[in-house]
């Protein structure tokens, strides 16, 4: 894929690539800028691999650890790259045996890592072997760079930016911010092309971690908000991670039907077959990984709602399509959770029953205004479903409410 006349390299990384203006591009530069705590490699490891997959190759140059760790760490993601070694679309530049004094076993390496020209030798002797284009270069890392071979060090990547044009390659590097002369700090940011920062924030006893795209130098702009929470799992890698949404609505709407269908661990408290505290369960979908949090439904928990209701980033409102009466009772919940004014997605269950109101009933029934989106959810079978237990509901319904849902919250 090409925009403005340069090719586009995904990181399969939701919002990255959004944020990006549709993902990284050739001839250029991007710093993966974490703050200490925070491991920044994963991001480097899933956009290698994408490329990797759709028939390009990459050349890691590793100065931080030893190129087993490194394909280790690689492997405990989940991504198997043995095929990519076997076949060398994966390339080892080993730049870290040479300041621990021992022999390298990569086919290419550097004598002395500390003269950073000897690493612009090799680099630039690997990408002209075969063209450098469909080609990612993984840096790791520039902090090690700068603590072995000085601070100015860092000019040297000017250099590297010429041969990348030259090969139309793209460079993904890594960067951990210690203090360093400040002097330093904004001549990476200016060779750097792109800048995503990853950021921690403690909120009360909970640590999350979120990245920035600060700079898009490829078209000059940054998007308003483009920031979003993730986590890395293993395996998995990066996810973009929402810790809360909370599934409301009232009595027999069908709020453990959705969680239950879309969570194969969801748990609830019950009692005499209808939930009495709340339903749990977790997600990952598309590249998200989100919490998911049910409540009761009958009046007499109102008490807890608030309580439920807290910290959530957005809401699923379950309503029975075939009981209208019961819509008094949806606005009256989204109150009293707090969690009206959130990013808020109508589900429109049991729309395949009969005497099912439309969507456009149900939204003017609701009195809500357009930008709200009803969508219909609808049971895999109605013959199967069992008074009082969880109905299994269609999944591609489900997905619909979770993509209207995150594109509101992300």
């Amino acid at each position: 894929m090409l925009m403005d006349g340069k090719k586009i390299f995904k990181t399969s990384i939701p919002k990255l690539d959004d944020y990006l203006d549709g993902g990284l591009r050739e001839s250029s530069m991007t710093l993966l800028w974490s703050f200490p705590g925070i491991d920044n490699s994963p991001f480097a490891y899933q956009a290698m691999v994408e490329i990797l997959d759709k028939g390009g190759r990459c050349i890691y140059v590793n100065q931080s650890k030893m190129s087993n760790a490194v394909s280790n760490e690689i492997e405990h993601y989940g991504w198997n790259i043995k095929p990519y070694m076997d076949n060398k679309n994966l390339i080892f530049l080993d730049a870290y045996s040479g300041l621990i004094n021992v022999e390298s076993r990569e086919e290419f390496s550097v004598e002395n890592p500390r003269n950073p020209d000897e690493i612009t030798k090799e680099l630039s002797k690997i990408l002209g072997m075969d063209g450098g284009e469909s080609t990612m270069v993984v840096y790791d890392s520039i902090s090690t760079l700068i603590d072995h071979c000085g601070d100015e060090a860092v000019y040297e990547m000017q250099e590297w930016k010429k041969i990348f044009e030259k090969n139309k390659a793209v460079g993904v590097f890594l960067f951990t911010e210690w203090p360093y002369d400040a002097r330093i700090l904004e001549e990476l940011r200016r060779v750097s092309d792109a800048v995503v920062e990853l950021r921690a924030i403690e909120e009360k006893v909970i640590l999350r971690e979120f990245f920035v795209v600060s700079k898009v130098g490829w078209n000059g702009k940054i998007k308003e908000g483009a920031t979003a929470p993730f986590k890395i799992t293993a395996p998995g890698g990066v996810m973009i991670y929402i810790p809360k949404i909370l599934v409301t609505g009232p009595f027999n709407a069908g709020k453990s039907s959705v969680i239950h269908s879309l969570s194969d661990t969801a748990v609830s408290v019950e009692r005499v077959g209808t939930t009495i505290a709340l339903d749990h369960g977790h997600v990952d979908y598309k590249g998200f990984s989100v919490d998911l949090f049910g409540t009761p439904g009958q009046e007499r928990f109102d008490p807890i709602l608030e309580l439920l209701g807290g910290e959530a980033l957005g809401v699923i409102a379950v309503v029975d399509s075939t009981n209208p009466d019961s819509f008094p009772r949806v606005k009256e919940m989204l109150t009293k959770t707090k969690s009206a004014g959130l990013p808020c997605i109508i589900a429109a269950n049991k729309n395949d029953l009969p005497g099912a109101l439309s969507v456009e009933e149900i939204r003017d029934g609701l009195g809500l205004g357009v930008p709200t989106p009803v969508l219909p959810v609808t049971a895999v079978d109605l013959s199967k479903v069992e008074k009082n237990k969880p109905a299994n509901l269609k999944e591609k319904e489900l997905y619909a409410l979770l993509d209207a849902l995150f594109s509101k919250i992300v």
